[in-house]
């Protein structure tokens, strides 16, 4: 310091840097570098790290010199140069840094550029000083260290040739990045630094940094060159002089020179100071020379003759510095008009993910915890308009790379509060979680990104990066995520991103989230979109394609976080507290969701692996429709299970006495993307099948009919959303006599129906759109009805095909709009095969009875309105219409409605009771349909 404050003064532009350094686990007295601010120097801290190699098993040594440097970074004041020093053991001298050291150290240098820019955002980093190595300096750039690099730093002394070297790639990989020299010897005379600082910038370096011993030697040279050298000057070969050894370098604003010249004796190891120095300058513009006197930065004018300009020296330490001026000749090409073209910077995307990582940093080291409420909405959507939603209600705790802990407090199905004292325990059905994360900063290339565009996201101006696995092999795994993220593009914080899980194999199929992010105050108010604001994910709204029992089931998932405390100081006993209790609690794991459970002698709760994946029901209550001789008793059970016997496989069996319903299937046949499986249907009570014709019913021609089926199933899913699949059913057709029928009229002979089935079905943001066709073919099929009437024997065979688009909206307050068209046609279908529209079956129209009316071709619309009240009851309101053609019965394109009433509440002993009563309102039906059930949950 007193080298510096008995040397000239530092002008306000000029740029003298002092490098010193610093332990980046220790604290930093910041006193030094203001000193150094206020002589006029530039102060540069290499701040060291010394995690061990290999740096990932040794991250937490890692995070807590990070630590040190965001402190540093945010409370140094002034000091905005950081070169990242990595130093876990010395390399012998010249040696090459080994490729996976490099590895290593880039990963350093990418989380220190983000702590640091984090906090400063005008800060510059800088790479450690690296030997003069074109191929190590690839294999840094390799790393993708780019955008996280402000500057490269080589290891002096290093030749010419070598330096060119490097900056050839420096060029090629990262155009315009200044490359400083540093550990440069101090030489003798201190004069001589000059020089060497010269021949480095005419080699292309920015910088040259000097290792000053002690005691330090004057500054007065450094001084004279930070001040004369700074601001716009740019090597200029053909001014340099001849009679010394001369650097000439031009400036910008009125083409005048600064000469660094030494004499011929002087570059070498013997110099003699005071050797003479006779310059010349061959450009006729060159006037008014002055030479600057090194101890005192005084500009002493040089006389010379007139004509060429010739300047004769006796420099005290053989290194002279001159300035000349350039005058404007009268005949030079005057330059009459200006064009200027503005246009906005393109920011690259990688300078854009660097912002984003720094501003996420820097808000993650000023966020430990928070805590609030998490509501939670799971809408489970199979075929159709029908759905469920269950929506958890619960405190939530999240501590800052610890994930979160959610307690189950309320349980609402379709609205309607759960009034048990306990939360039943539902499967957590969830993909392996991704191995890594977009965005982040990690060992490995996992990710490459794209700059797609700029988009409005709340009102802000964003940039939209899409991003995608790096590796097509890797994203086959069902470990990494495709998406876009939305960056502000005033403080770059995360306004919104979407990521699909791909690669998925199972009972998953497909996983995509949306994180809707909102800035919060430090009491987790709504605040204005600053960085002092916590911008948090406080909406999620995603989808999964679940694969049960060889059908998709679409799961929209909807959560919202509220009464947020963001560092609150009752964090730790509000969380034991709630860990205390009986409530239902889940914790996010690197394993995704886990139940928390209480064990004896463990103080808290512990993870539990693995969850109850078999369920029995009990089902009990009645249904009716006029198809039936009586009301239908209802009572049995249901046994479902997600993991049957260990195997992976899934089951579902229904047995109520006269029926019996089965399902078996394998999510993932030996580990791929297939799903199979099987399924049975027996019900020994006959439905009577009526017919009707021009709007009346022919009693005479009605017949009990029985169906058992057997079918195995296949699938496999198309990118994430689209899942296509194959049925071959067997079904065992029977058919009697009504006590109606006439005596006349020819029973269908029983008979084996052989189906094969194939279907698409598409599912994303709410939407649903389904193609089915099948190929129908009778074991056997003979004449029947009454004599004279039209048989045709080609209706052995028919085929049958639809197509539906179906939609569905959630409200606030549980409201739900749903919507659905459909279309149904096919070919050579009779009575037996044609469409119906009873309760049964993807054609229904509330309150029409099953097998009454039916068509060879219909389009159908169906809407539903849906409601809470008070979180008691549930209502639905559907209206269904069906414009039907069938020409044996009369109908043209005639219009079959009904309306019906939906609704679930609790009823006693923790049951679920459903109702669904249906009318027509248009068409040849009159009845009504009737359907109540009570479901109790036992295991």
């Amino acid at each position: 310091m007193a080298a510096l404050q008995a040397a000239q003064p530092l002008a306000e532009e000029a740029r003298l840097y002092v490098r010193f350094r610093h332990e980046a686990a220790l604290p930093f007295d910041p006193t030094p570098s203001e000193e150094l601010i206020e002589a006029g120097a530039t102060p540069w801290v290499a701040v060291s790290f010394r995690a061990p190699t290999p740096l990932v098993e040794h991250i937490a040594e890692l995070d807590a010199e990070l630590a040190g440097l965001a402190a540093l970074a945010r409370d140094s004041g002034r000091l905005d140069h950081f070169e990242i020093v990595w130093q876990p053991a010395e390399p012998a001298a010249g040696q090459a840094v080994p490729a996976n050291v490099l590895a290593d150290y880039a990963f350093l240098l990418k989380r220190a550029a983000v702590a640091i820019t984090g906090a400063r955002s005008d800060a510059r980093v800088l790479t450690q000083p690296l030997p003069a190595d074109p191929e190590a300096l690839r294999a840094l750039y390799g790393q993708e260290t780019a955008a996280y690099v402000d500057g490269i730093t080589l290891q002096g002394p290093v030749e010419d040739s070598a330096l060119r070297a490097v900056l050839a790639v420096v060029e090629e990989l990262d155009p315009g990045r200044p490359v400083t020299v540093a550990g440069l010897p101090w030489p003798t005379p201190g004069a001589h630094a000059l020089a060497d600082a010269a021949r480095l910038a005419a080699a292309g370096a920015s910088i040259a940094l000097f290792d000053v011993p002690a005691p330090v030697p004057s500054l007065a040279p450094l001084v004279v060159l930070a001040n004369e050298f700074h601001g716009d000057l740019s090597y200029d070969p053909t001014s340099a002089p001849t009679g010394a050894e001369g650097w000439a370098f031009v400036r910008g604003s009125d083409l005048g020179l600064r000469v660094i010249a030494r004499t011929r004796a002087g570059a070498g190891t013997g110099a003699e100071p005071g050797a003479e120095m006779n310059l010349a300058f061959s450009d006729p513009l060159l006037g008014s020379p002055e030479s600057i006197d090194l101890p005192t930065g005084r500009a002493i004018a040089v006389p010379v003759a007139p004509g060429p300009v010739r300047i004769r020296l006796i420099p005290p330490e053989s290194v002279a510095v001159l300035r000349l001026s350039r005058g404007i000749a009268a005949d030079l090409e005057t330059v009459t008009e200006q064009e200027e073209v503005a246009t906005e910077r393109e920011m690259p995307v990688e300078e854009i993910l660097r912002r984003l990582q720094a501003f996420e940093d820097a808000q993650a080291r000023r966020l430990d915890h928070y805590q609030g409420t998490n509501t939670t909405h799971l809408r489970f959507q199979g075929a159709g308009d029908a759905a469920v939603e269950v929506t958890f209600r619960g405190p939530i705790f999240f501590r800052q790379g610890g994930g979160f802990d959610w307690a189950w407090r309320e349980l609402l199905i379709n609205g309607v509060r759960w009034r048990g004292k306990t939360l039943p325990e539902i499967p957590l059905i969830q993909p392996e979680k991704a191995a890594a994360l977009p965005l982040q900063i990690l060992f490995t290339r996992e990710y490459s990104y794209r700059l797609r565009g700029r988009d409005t996201v709340e009102g802000r101006p964003a940039w939209v990066v899409d991003f995608e696995p790096a590796d097509p092999a890797a994203a086959a795994t069902g470990k990494l995520y495709q998406g876009t993220v939305w960056v502000d593009r005033e403080h770059y914080g995360r306004l919104r991103t979407r990521a699909l899980q791909v690669g998925l194999a199972g009972e998953v199929i497909s996983n995509e989230e949306t994180l809707h992010y909102a800035p919060r105050d430090a009491e987790g108010a709504a605040a204005a979109w600053t960085p002092e604001a916590f911008w948090l994910p406080v909406r999620l709204v995603g989808q999964q394609l679940l694969s049960v029992v060889n059908n998709t089931t679409v799961v929209e998932r909807e959560t919202l976080l509220g009464d947020l405390v963001l560092n609150g100081p009752d964090f730790e006993t509000q969380l034991a507290a709630v860990q205390a209790s009986d409530d239902t609690m889940v914790r996010d794991t690197e394993r995704g969701l886990r139940y928390l459970v209480k064990e004896e002698g463990v103080e808290g709760r512990v993870v539990k692996e693995g969850f109850d994946s078999n369920k029995l029901f009990l089902l009990g209550g009645v249904f009716y429709d006029d198809a039936l001789d009586y009301p239908l008793p209802l009572g049995g059970v249901n046994y479902f299970s997600f993991d049957l016997r260990g195997t992976g496989a899934q089951a579902n069996v229904f047995f109520a006495g006269a029926l019996l319903q089965g399902n078996v299937a394998q999510p993932k046949i030996f580990g791929s993307r297939w799903d199979a499986g099987a399924d049975l249907f027996l019900l020994a009570i006959p439905f009577t099948d009526e017919v009707s014709r021009d709007g009346s019913e022919v009693e005479a021609e009605s017949v009990e009919q029985r169906a058992q089926s057997f079918a195995i199933k296949a699938g496999h899913p198309i990118g994430s959303f689209l899942r296509v699949g194959a049925t071959y059913d067997l079904t065992w057709l029977t058919f009697d006599r009504a006590d109606d029928t006439a005596d006349a009229f020819v029973v269908p002979q029983d008979h084996v129906l052989h189906s094969f089935e194939l279907d698409a079905r598409y599912s994303r943001a709410g939407y649903r759109i389904s193609l089915t066709g099948s190929l129908n073919k009778r074991s056997s099929w003979d004449l029947w009805g009454m004599p004279g009437a039209a048989f045709d024997p080609e209706s052995e065979e028919f085929l049958r095909y639809d197509a539906r688009l179906a939609k569905s909206w959630h409200l606030p307050r549980f409201q739900r709009l749903g919507m659905e068209l459909d279309w149904v046609g096919g070919e050579d279908l009779d009575r037996f095969s044609k469409y119906q529209f009873g309760f049964f079956g993807a054609t229904r129209v509330h309150g029409y009875s099953s097998n009454r009316v039916r068509a060879e071709e219909a389009t159908l619309a169906h809407l539903s309105y849906g409601v809470g009240v008070g979180e008691l009851l549930r209502l639905d309101l559907v209206g269904d219409a069906a414009w039907a053609t069938d020409e044996e019965s009369g109908l043209d394109s005639e219009l079959l409605a009904g309306v019906g009433l939906a609704g679930s509440f609790m009823g006693p002993w923790q049951t679920v009771v459903q109702l669904d009563v249906g009318v027509p309102v248009a068409g040849p039906d009159d009845g009504f349909v009737a359907y109540l059930v009570f479901l109790k949950l036992f295991r």
